[in-house]
């Protein structure tokens, strides 16, 4: 959550500041896509503990502890984008949605396309959405890296 919040808001304001004209969504995807490592950090750390503690750890047993640890960070940062959206920076969805006719008039494109894309970003962006996209995001992705961290971290059978 701190990441995703504060690269979001570090390289939007570095952007600015250096006049390199990065679309804000496309700030926004990159510091989702590099949170994912994050999220599969946690997600091991978990596992490992688990194992370390019972002494073992069997597929099922590491995969219900990696969608617990999914569940937990989709929460959290659902909440905190409720939070964002409506406290902290209430003006977001108008923020993305400036950018996004910003860029499509740079692009030549008619009033009425914008006009049409605005109203799909203004919907894309708003505090329901952005609560639904972090907690299915973040489930989903998690899920996926419990499946698969859990091949690799089980406790492995002894051959006789």
């Amino acid at each position: 959550m701190v990441w995703l919040f504060g690269s979001f808001t570090l390289f939007t304001w570095l952007s600015g500041k250096y006049g390199w004209d990065i679309q804000v969504s496309t700030i926004r995807g990159i510091g989702g896509l590099l949170s994912i490592p994050i999220q599969a950090i946690g997600i091991y750390m978990a596992m490992q503990n688990i194992k370390q503690i019972s002494g073992s750890l069997t597929y099922g047993r590491a995969v219900k502890t990696g969608l617990v640890v999914a569940v937990t960070i989709a929460t959290v940062v659902a909440i905190f984008s409720l939070l964002y959206c409506t406290v902290i920076n209430p003006g977001y969805a108008e923020f993305m949605v400036h950018d996004a006719q910003k860029t499509m008039i740079a692009k030549g494109e008619s009033q009425q396309d914008i006009s049409q894309a605005s109203v799909a970003v203004r919907n894309e962006f708003s505090a329901g959405m952005q609560v639904m996209q972090a907690l299915v995001g973040q489930f989903v992705t998690g899920t996926i890296m419990s499946l698969i961290i859990g091949l690799f971290i089980k406790t492995k059978k002894k051959s006789a």
